[in-house]
């Protein structure tokens, strides 16, 4: 049996979960980033990933599990509920999390991948266990090498995507390294297809084969070298500071691509990189605007 207090601790701890995952949300919206729970099988996928090794029962530090297998769009990053409708299974593990005296809770199962872990199984305690704030919890894990070498074994996971990324970037383009410097995962596997669809152009336009190599050259020379100026131009960059101009290129270029889909003819990039700084600053003050409205009420 449950005592009362403990079930007074569980809702509390829940309340506190539900208004954490509010503002969480809020403030990134604000800040334009993302705080989903990345998606093992997503994960799994870019990197490449084969034949986990079993590591046995280890106790795994709560703050170095950072996505799940299925369940990663039931929580947030901290693993905060984003809905009411977990709330009574979410109170009932609380509170035998609580109790002292009783049976306890079973180890969680989690996939490890560099220094990260993804839940297998156990999505509900480590959100439990988090806002209690405990350091860590028992799992049993299942292990992966990490796919690039040269790099440490606790390297974190969106390291590994941008330089995993980043490697066959580079091989298959040929390209001369730290040519275009990327800080977030997607870009470099964009910017491949950007160039496989300029090989494409070239090779209607000259009716001649041209390598991708060759592309990947005539494309930077041409197309990015020109786009990094024109943002540097537009001052662009300046209202990015934690990213590179690379970032702002593959963003710059997906506006771009956006506005020619919803207009149905050409865009010049000038003309997408003012139309996506104007709707930078429109979208922050309109966040900045909800944001005070709902500390006021």
């Amino acid at each position: 049996m449950v005592d009362f207090n403990y079930r007074q601790e569980a809702e509390s701890a829940w309340s506190n979960a539900r208004r954490k995952a509010f503002w969480t949300k809020l403030s990134a919206n604000l800040r334009g980033k993302d705080v989903t729970l990345l998606d093992y099988e997503e994960v799994c996928k870019r990197l490449n990933l084969h034949n986990a090794f079993y590591k046995g029962r280890q106790n795994v530090p709560l703050d170095k599990i950072v996505g799940s297998v299925g369940r990663y769009h039931d929580f947030i990053q901290e693993f905060l509920p984003v809905t009411n409708e977990m709330s009574n299974r979410w109170q009932h593990i609380a509170e035998l999390y609580l109790n002292p005296h009783g049976s306890g809770l079973p180890p969680i199962e989690c996939y490890k991948i560099g220094d990260s872990y993804f839940v297998k199984d156990g999505n509900h305690r480590v959100s439990v266990a988090k806002q209690l704030e405990a350091p860590d919890i028992e799992a049993y894990i299942w292990e992966y090498p990490v796919p690039i070498t040269g790099l440490a074994a606790n390297t974190n996971i969106d390291t590994l995507l941008i330089e995993y990324e980043r490697y066959h970037f580079y091989d298959k383009t040929r390209l001369a390294q730290q040519a275009i410097e990327l800080s977030a995962p997607g870009g470099y596997t964009e910017l491949l297809l950007q160039i496989a669809n300029f090989q494409d152009a070239l090779i209607k336009i000259d009716e001649t084969p041209i390598s991708f190599e060759d592309a990947a050259c005539d494309w930077y020379d041409m197309i990015y070298k020109t786009s990094e100026q024109i943002i540097e131009q537009q001052g662009i960059l300046e209202r990015f500071p934690n990213r590179t101009a690379g970032d702002v290129f593959v963003w710059v270029r997906r506006h771009q691509h956006e506005l020619q889909q919803r207009y149905g003819k050409k865009v010049h990039l000038i003309d997408a990189a003012e139309k996506f700084g104007r709707q930078q600053q429109s979208r922050f003050k309109r966040l900045w605007e909800k944001f005070k409205a709902q500390r006021s009420s």
